[in-house]
């Protein structure tokens, strides 16, 4: 605060005493508001109204208004900034007054008495000033008008507030500007801005106030908000001088305002993501606030649903009792609830409406909050709940299902028309009346409702439960349940409740289905699966009681095929039928007899004394198949090659067998099914000892069985690492005694037993079909290596290649795609490819195998049939079939110079071809004198160790070099 002594000794003129007067109640009236720092002093008059004013900041400097005589003109003066340095209060009042007079202005007469007066009044009215200022708890200042920020003064409580003292304010009085929040500090600087542009208008600022928010940081850090409210003041003539302010701290109202709108978002952001519709609405019951879910629900926009908006979409049938009910709880100031509905369109949601007033804690209700939830799911379940309920009667009464609750001590509380007459009972009455006891009265096995209750009491639920139960005349039938127990809330069993299905027609087909899975549909015999479950169970009976033998007789028919062939499938299957009764006849009481499939038969001879009571059983079985068939106007003779595996018995190598106490090695069995392959296997050497013949299971014969599993997988492995090898024997054409082909033979370069010939392998290949892939590869390499002779040697007419087709090649689908494609591959002229068919795959479907020949003549590949005259051919439909030449046994051919019957036949076949138009190919030409006897009866071709034998492609290479000629 500014003093007035330094001014009273200096001896002052009087009339200058009433300037500093007023220079000291301006100084007081601003420094108590606060003034900034400013640089300079001006006076001068406006409008004939004398002025001074300036700014003024720790005694040096000060805006000082003062009345002057009117109409006298001031001239403005200025002190610069380093005169006003040094200057005092007293310098610039003596310098302001010198001034003065230095212009002739009028002093104004003041008694230097009333000059003391008035400067009394002034300490007096600072001192209250300054005590009101301190003690109230908002920051006063003074801020000159084009500079808001800036304080020219500023109260002793902004210390405390931002940490900054009143010397670092008095020396910074823009410290305002820099210690505002970086967010706040442009606008406020713009807003400052704007004031200084319109303090230099031409109007004079007489409504110069503000209030503004901001941020400031204080000098620890710490952000504090505050409400800067400042008003103009003015001088005696209205104008604005100085702006005088109050900063409040509002830092803990800002934190609460902050938490208050945080919680109103999570608010109207929870109101808006909850399932349900919210509204609040005011005394009168109209709505203020609605939800998107109740915009949703009423099918309304939220400004159609506002006030008395949501009316409209109430349905027509609900209005009328909503708005009774809605007005009635508003009246009475009560919570509301209701469901109503909603109707927008053909679209109806039904809706729970809860609303409760919202109470001041004086008890003034100030309006209503509420939810709306959607129970349409519900209304319409409740809906389809009464419907059911509806139906539940008529399904009860006419459910073609019995229906029944029952006590857990076995009498019936209910059923319907279906029950009893499942029972056979005339009415549900009659049938609760009369039954008192469920399980002796309804089930044949008592146990079977003990079962049920055990089941339905644990489970809580039973399915399916199949029982034989007595209908009301004492016949029985088969019913499926399907049942739960009822219980209260305190989980007391109550009662059964349930249905009953009449299944009776169903077991019956179970037990067909289940006949007929284990048994042979054709003959009626037990299938494989039964044989094998028996044969299961004598093995496990021989375990616990070794003495019990059993045996087991492995039966396939001899030359089935042939009447299959010949006679077709229809009498075939006769035939089938007929042998399952003559073996039937051959059984003793208790053995079984079995068709395991095609015509394979097995029969299993339980508890047996030794290995004879096997070999009688398969004598009789011979001897009955010995006698003709008689089907469909055809004698058929049959025969069986029979195996033999008898449990616990192992034959001598003389052939006896003997029983379990004199045995050497026994054979023991852990599963039907090595048994049954070691019958197999005997039967196997059976047939091949001449067929229509038994034979007993000896170790050798699982020595050989077990060799060509042996053999089986190294075929295997063979195909997969190309083990084989191609050997080629010349065909030679007897007219001019030159090589005009080669037929391939195939080899297996074993890597243990070296090289194999096809009679060791080739019969296992075609059981595991493994002779398809190996054929094709044969044949492409066959093809492949002609090609490149015929490139090498080139003949007319060119070489030829010749090569055996099995037949699973020639039943495949894709034969004519896979040969036409080797072709392609490699490069052969089909002309120069012969392929070797034998007469049983001809003949084996002859219609067929016509249709395949025609499609390959059409390749124009040419078609050799092989080892003609030992077949089953048919030499009526030989004419039929499209192929190229014959191909003469080499049996007939190496006996022909010591038999002249087969000479005879030699000579019929190649008369028989020459009329065919076919040429003939003798095989196993050894000698000279055969091949004398082959060109004297004009044979073509000859092939045979008298030629060459079999060679490797290097040695065939040689030979075709050489173009021998015989």
């Amino acid at each position: 605060m500014f003093e007035l002594d330094p001014f009273l000794s200096n001896g002052i003129p009087a009339y200058l005493l009433g300037l500093l007067v007023t220079f000291a109640i301006a100084l007081i009236a601003y420094t108590n508001k606060g003034l900034l720092k400013s640089t300079t002093v001006t006076v001068g008059t406006i409008s004939d109204r004398s002025f001074a004013i300036g700014n003024f900041w720790t005694s040096d400097r000060l805006v000082l208004p003062r009345q002057l005589p009117p109409s006298k003109t001031l001239a403005a003066w200025q002190c610069n900034s380093q005169e006003e340095s040094s200057a005092t209060g007293s310098d610039l009042v003596k310098t302001g007054a010198q001034s003065l007079l230095a212009q002739e202005i009028a002093a104004v007469n003041l008694t230097i008495e009333e000059q003391q007066r008035l400067e009394a009044a002034l300490r007096t009215s600072e001192a209250k000033y300054r005590a009101l200022s301190e003690q109230i708890a908002a920051v006063t200042y003074i801020a000159p008008l084009e500079r808001p920020s800036h304080r020219l003064y500023i109260s002793s409580q902004i210390v405390k507030l931002l940490g900054y003292s009143l010397e670092e304010w008095k020396a910074c009085p823009n410290l305002l500007s820099k210690i505002l929040h970086p967010d706040d500090r442009d606008r406020l600087l713009v807003e400052d801005a704007t004031r200084r542009a319109a303090s230099v208008g031409k109007e004079s600022i007489n409504d110069q106030s503000f209030t503004v928010e901001y941020r400031a940081i204080a000098k620890n850090g710490r952000v504090l908000w505050f409400c800067d409210r400042a008003v103009a003041v003015r001088d005696e003539v209205n104008q604005s001088i100085f702006l005088q302010g109050l900063m409040l701290d509002i830092t803990e109202s800002k934190v609460t305002e902050r938490a208050l709108q945080e919680s109103e978002y999570r608010y109207y952001t929870l109101a808006k993501m909850l399932p349900v519709g919210i509204f609040r609405t005011e005394t009168a019951g109209e709505c203020l606030y609605v939800n998107p879910r109740f915009c949703e629900m009423a099918g309304l926009t939220p400004a159609e649903a506002l006030k008395s908006g949501w009316v409209r979409s109430l349905h027509p049938d609900d209005r009328d009792r909503v708005l009774t009910a809605w007005y009635r709880a508003i009246t009475e100031k009560m919570p509301f609830k209701l469901e109503y509905r909603f109707q927008k369109g053909s679209e109806v949601t039904w809706v729970y409406c809860q609303a409760v007033p919202e109470v001041e804690k004086n008890g003034e209700v100030t309006g209503y909050l509420g939810t709306l939830t959607d129970i349409t799911d519900r209304k319409q379940a409740e809906e389809s709940l009464k419907r059911a309920e509806e139906k539940y009667r008529s399904i009860f009464e006419n459910a073609i299902e019995g229906i029944f609750q029952s006590t857990p001590e076995g009498r019936y509380l209910s059923a319907n028309p279906a029950l009893s007459k499942i029972y056979g009972y005339n009415s549900p009455e009659e049938l609760i009346e009369q039954i008192q006891d469920i399980k002796t009265q309804v089930y044949v096995n008592p146990r079977r409702r003990a079962e049920f209750v055990r089941e339905v009491e644990t489970k809580c639920s039973i399915s399916e439960f199949e029982s034989e139960v007595y209908c009301a005349d004492g016949s029985t039938i088969w019913i499926s349940e399907n049942a739960r127990t009822v219980r209260n809330n305190n989980g007391e069993l109550l009662y059964y409740e349930g249905t009953v299905e009449d299944i009776t027609v169903r077991k019956m087909a179970e037990e067909k289905l289940l006949h007929d899975a284990l048994h042979d549909t054709l003959t009626g015999l037990p299938n494989r699966a039964l044989f094998m479950d028996r044969l299961g169970h004598a093995i496990e009976l021989g375990k616990r009681r070794p003495e019990i033998l059993f045996a087991v007789l492995f039966i396939d028919l001899d030359r089935f095929k042939v009447v299959n062939d010949s006679l077709g499938h229809l009498v075939g299957d006769q035939l089938l039928i007929a042998i399952a009764q003559r073996l039937k006849i051959c059984l003793r009481t208790g053995d079984t007899v079995a068709r395991l499939g095609g015509d394979e038969f097995a029969i299993l001879l339980e508890n047996i004394k030794d290995a004879s009571d096997a070999t009688i059983i398969a004598e009789r079985v011979q001897n009955e198949l010995a006698a003709p068939f008689h089907l469909s106007a055809h004698k058929i003779f049959s025969s069986a090659s029979i195996g033999i595996v008898c449990s616990g018995l192992a034959p001598f190598r003389d052939g006896e067998a003997t029983t379990l106490p004199h045995l050497q090695c026994p054979i023991l069995y852990d599963r039907p099914e090595d048994l049954l392959r070691d019958a197999d296997a005997a039967m196997y050497h059976a047939k091949a000892q001449g067929k229509a013949r038994h034979e007993i299971f000896d170790m050798s014969m699982h020595t050989r069985a077990v060799a060509l599993l042996e053999l089986e997988n190294d075929l295997r492995r063979a195909v997969e690492r190309q083990e084989f090898q191609l050997y080629y024997q010349p065909i030679v054409s007897l007219v001019n005694g030159k090589i005009s082909g080669f037929e391939v033979l195939l080899r297996w370069q074993h890597p243990q037993r070296g090289l194999v010939t096809p009679a060791e392998f080739i019969r296992v290949a075609e059981e595991t079909r493994l002779i398809v892939p190996i054929g094709w590869w044969m044949l492409r390499s066959a093809c492949h290596q002609m090609y490149q002779w015929q490139q090498e040697f080139p003949t007319d007419p060119p070489l030829t290649i010749s090569v055996n087709l099995s037949n699973q090649q020639f039943t495949q689908p894709d034969l004519i795609d896979q040969i036409r494609k080797i072709l392609l591959e490699t490069d052969l002229n089909p002309r120069s490819l012969k392929l070797e068919i034998t007469e049983s795959v001809i003949m084996d479907n002859a219609e067929s195998a016509a249709a395949l020949l025609l499609q390959l003549r059409a390749l124009e590949i040419q078609l050799y049939i092989d080892d003609f005259g030992t077949g089953y051919s048919s030499l009526s439909r030989l004419h039929s079939f499209p192929t190229d030449a014959l191909k003469i046994d080499r049996a007939f051919v190496s006996r022909m110079a010591d038999d002249e019957g087969n000479e005879a036949i030699v000579q019929t076949i190649l008369i028989l071809a020459g009329h065919l138009g076919m040429d003939v190919i003798a095989e196993g030409v050894e000698t000279a004198e055969q091949l004398a006897q082959l060109r004297a009866l004009q044979c073509e071709y000859g092939q045979g160790y008298f030629f060459s034998k079999p060679i490797d492609c290097n040695a065939a290479t040689v030979l075709v070099a050489a173009q021998p000629q015989w």
